[in-house]
């Protein structure tokens, strides 16, 4: 049997601060943002009950969040200001949520990278959404190697998007964009580096102004043509509510 390590990124206490497509960070109360966090952590035990869950949050009080957790023997909460003082604030003040997400796991990701190494696979999850559909035979010997995405969207290609940068239509011989779903994703922990380096790159790109209109996303997919022999493409299934509108989505 391998090992496995849940990295849900959460922020259950949000500010009022805007992001670039919203006037709110989110429409849910922090009470209600806690309970759907706790069906994420629900959900994921349930798939795999051996598996051990970091919940990484970036709240400004976490001390009544913390006592929600403990009493689940396979889930450490750790506080993103204990980490790092300078991250939580960028995270709780930032208007590209996407810079956000990419900094707070990287500020997780090179501070436990010798803990995190210890597993054989690393599952990369967000809190408040609930996960089903995770096969278990892809967590295998012979896919420590291998890095799991969702299989990608694609939508044709719109220049007023102005999303150049990373235009490969010419390679790939069609007229569409892809973007990998990031809110779950997997891979064998020796590739940790690769989403670390990806992560930094991201969160210098889109610090640019003229490069804030871009998405983590779609900057994932082109980011792992690389090394996209190493990808197995899975139907892993998820749902939950978008924080901003309080519609459910199904991806």
């Amino acid at each position: 049997m391998t090992s496995k390590l849940f990295i849900v990124g959460s922020s259950i206490q949000t500010r009022s601060n805007r992001l670039t497509y919203s006037k709110v960070r989110t429409i849910f109360s922090k009470e209600e943002r806690l309970r759907q966090t706790i069906f994420t952590i629900n959900s994921i035990t349930n798939a795999f009950p051996d598996s051990k869950i970091v919940l990484v949050d970036s709240s400004d009080d976490t001390k009544d969040i913390e006592i929600s957790f403990k009493y689940f023997k396979n889930v450490e909460f750790i506080a993103l200001k204990e980490l790092s003082g300078e991250a939580h604030e960028i995270v709780n003040t930032h208007k590209n949520k996407s810079l956000c997400e990419s900094l707070l796991l990287n500020t997780y990701y090179t501070q436990y990278k010798k803990y995190i190494k210890e597993f054989d696979f690393v599952v990369k999850a967000c809190g408040r959404y609930f996960y089903f559909d995770m096969l278990d035979s892809l967590f295998t010997e012979e896919n420590k190697d291998k890095i799991f995405f969702k299989k990608p969207l694609k939508f044709k290609w719109n220049d007023t998007w102005n999303y150049q940068y990373i235009d490969a239509r010419e390679t790939q011989k069609d007229d569409f964009i892809r973007q990998y779903c990031t809110v779950l994703y997997g891979f064998g922990s020796s590739h940790l580096h690769k989403f670390i380096d990806m992560n930094e790159a991201i969160v210098h790109l889109i610090s640019y102004p003229q490069m804030s209109h871009f998405d983590v996303e779609t900057l994932s997919y082109y980011m792992t043509r690389p090394f996209q022999s190493q990808i197995i493409e899975t139907d892993w299934r998820v749902c939950g509510w978008d924080g901003t509108s309080g519609r459910f989505m199904f991806y």
